[in-house]
């Protein structure tokens, strides 16, 4: 049904789509909690999910650039047993950054707006945040694992 080259940008597209509906949804989440009006939560939404991707998606680029030189070393020929340890460590860390920096940077910003405060803003960054992150990036692999 669809070439090789059509079937990756039907990927991408399945992130965009799915990054766009969990903006909207937390939108709509916080104006439903009363938390702010729908422009106001729109623009937080908004906000933070894309400094929070732009930043994070960043740094697991350039850990996987980092584990790509620690694998072919210096000479292309590999990085030796040494390597492995730290191979480990920029994968996790490259996994991990994203939703924990989207998590601090929604609560920073539930601040800044003065939108919430206290044990309820910080629950809803790290779930929202790491809902956001495994969903977006879920969706695209699964549609991926299936059409490839």
């Amino acid at each position: 049904m669809f070439d090789g080259q059509a079937r990756e940008w039907l990927v991408v597209f399945a992130f965009v789509v799915a990054w766009l509906a969990l903006t909207l949804a937390e939108a709509f989440w916080l104006n439903k909690k009363g938390w702010a009006n729908f422009g106001k939560s729109i623009a937080f939404a908004a906000a933070t999910n894309f400094i929070g991707y732009a930043v994070g998606l960043f740094v697991l680029f350039a850990a996987a650039m980092v584990v790509f030189m620690l694998i072919f070393g210096n000479d292309g020929t590999g990085g030796g047993e040494g390597a492995n340890p730290y191979i480990l460590t920029a994968v996790v860390f490259g996994l991990l950054f994203l939703p924990v920096f989207l998590a601090l940077c929604k609560r920073i910003f539930l601040k800044i707006m003065k939108m919430q405060a206290g044990g309820a803003a910080w629950i809803f960054a790290w779930v929202s945040a790491f809902t956001t992150a495994l969903v977006s990036f879920g969706a695209p692999i699964l549609l991926g694992y299936l059409i490839f």
